[in-house]
């Protein structure tokens, strides 16, 4: 028996799969396993330890050829060093490569493997790779480098309006009310004191993000400009990778991966897909085939010498199962 694992690790969970010859066989949902997020790197990497365990419950890990982590916050060659060190101390049995999650977003969302990877959930990031071989990464280092995007920063976001509509600072909005009610604080003094004072746990603030597609839902337009003002960065981002990698007149595929690419609102997608197309018309904007964990498999099973076409036919079948 041959078996292999996929793991898509982000900073609010982990998706962790265990299949043999493009059959699913086991599929984990654990906790965060980005290293820059509260957790720390020990904390993280104990997650993942722990949701790597429980997928092989019920088989032999020898039997295990290879895994592919693909991780938020692998960023750089220190970063995988660090993740590196704690997994083969909890898991010395685990044969693995550490890559970025874009990486496995792209294999994964992609026809070919080919094309633009547009990160959007708790985080942003984008990679590019040109069928010549060609590859650019752009984002995913925090607002202070470039970035704007992802769940993080409209939370952030809606705060700051959500307060100047309470102070009267700014114009009226729902998000007002709407931030009381997700964040538990019966008025903005509470809420202040419990900013200052750290009581509320970061990925509290997380559940201002559905509010604001809700907000921009009922045609707020506070809300709505949020959305639009992401969506222009986003397209930015994706525009100036295209441009590095000279796909001026060709098609290409855009894959919009993570979960606020679906809000109830489609402002953000609608929006990001006006503002591509107009400099790129041909390019084919679309959700992922299959979710990032799975092109975690893909790239397990393409490393031990696997057809990976074979594979992704089959499993996007299952993808409905993640």
């Amino acid at each position: 028996m041959t078996l292999y694992i996929g793991v898509d690790g982000g900073a609010s969970k982990t998706d962790v799969v265990l299949a043999q010859d493009g059959k699913l066989l086991n599929i984990v949902h654990g906790g965060p396993s980005n290293p820059q997020g509260p957790l720390g790197l020990e904390g993280a990497m104990d997650q993942l330890a722990q949701s790597l365990s429980l997928v092989i419950q019920g088989y032999d890990p020898k039997d295990v050829k290879g895994a592919v982590l693909g991780l938020a916050g692998a960023d750089f060659p220190e970063d995988i060093a660090a993740m590196s060190e704690q997994i083969t101390h909890l898991l010395p049995w685990l044969s693995y490569t550490i890559v970025n999650d874009t990486e496995i977003a792209l294999l994964g969302g992609s026809r070919q493997g080919y094309g633009i990877a547009v990160i959007c959930g708790t985080s942003t990031n984008v990679l590019g790779i040109h069928p010549n071989g060609q590859r650019c990464q752009i984002g995913g280092l925090g607002y202070e480098m470039g970035d704007f995007g992802g769940g993080a920063d409209l939370a952030r976001e809606v705060l700051h309006v959500a307060f100047r509509s309470h102070e009267g600072r700014g114009p009226k909005t729902i998000l007002e009310d709407a931030v009381l009610r997700k964040l538990g604080q019966n008025s903005y003094e509470d809420l202040k004191r419990a900013m200052y004072f750290h009581t509320i746990h970061p990925f509290a603030f997380l559940a201002l993000v559905p509010a604001c597609f809700e907000a921009a839902n009922q045609n707020d337009h506070v809300a709505i400009d949020l959305l639009q003002s992401m969506a222009q960065s986003l397209a930015q981002t994706v525009i100036a990778a295209a441009n590095q990698l000279s796909w001026h007149n060709d098609p290409f595929e855009v894959i919009l991966v993570g979960s606020l690419w679906e809000g109830v609102s489609p402002v953000l997608q609608n929006h990001f897909r006006e503002l591509v197309h107009a400099q790129f018309p041909l390019s084919d904007i679309h959700l992922p085939l299959l979710p990032p964990v799975l092109g975690a498999l893909l790239q397990a099973a393409q490393l031990g010498g696997e057809l990976v076409d074979e594979w992704r036919s089959k499993l996007i079948p299952q993808a409905q199962h993640i």
